[in-house]
């Protein structure tokens, strides 16, 4: 061992108090530079990983051909399936009668020849039930569907 290689036992710390203050502070500052020195570190990784390494890519959605035999040829045509379904569903919102007002959006777009008006009420309410969430049952709807309430 060379003079600057500093090895203190017990008794240096008994004999000589600011030895004991010199070990003290000595430790505290490696201590809290070890502290620093990794809170730094552990900051700057999360900074790189904030970093964006690939670029984010979101998939288009593109609407799926809804495939159902109660539109006619018109709407395929047309591509409206989507909407009518949109807007059977916006006619429920906010009414009391639910049934009775997507019973009269539905024979609205039958009337324009979007959808066909020559199913029968347990058909067109399967269908749609597969279609879109239906809030009523199919008795309910087979009341306004065919007139008979």
């Amino acid at each position: 061992m060379g003079e600057r290689d500093i090895h203190y036992k017990f008794a240096d710390f008994a004999v000589y108090p600011s030895r004991l203050c010199f070990f003290i502070s000595t430790m505290v500052a490696n201590i809290n530079n070890f502290g620093v020195v990794n809170f730094y570190e552990n900051n700057a990784s999360h900074s790189k990983k904030d970093q964006a390494v690939c670029e984010d890519i979101t998939p288009i959605e593109e609407d799926k051909p809804i495939d159902s035999i109660i539109f006619t040829k018109k709407a395929k045509k047309e591509g409206k399936e989507s909407f009518i379904l949109q807007a059977l569903q916006k006619s429920v919102q906010g009414r009391k009668d639910k049934t009775h007002a997507f019973v009269q959006e539905l024979q609205d777009w039958q009337k324009e020849g979007y959808v066909d008006a020559h199913y029968n009420a347990r058909v067109m309410y399967d269908e749609l039930d597969k279609l879109i969430p239906l809030s009523f049952g199919y008795e309910v709807f087979k009341k306004y569907y065919n007139n008979t309430i």
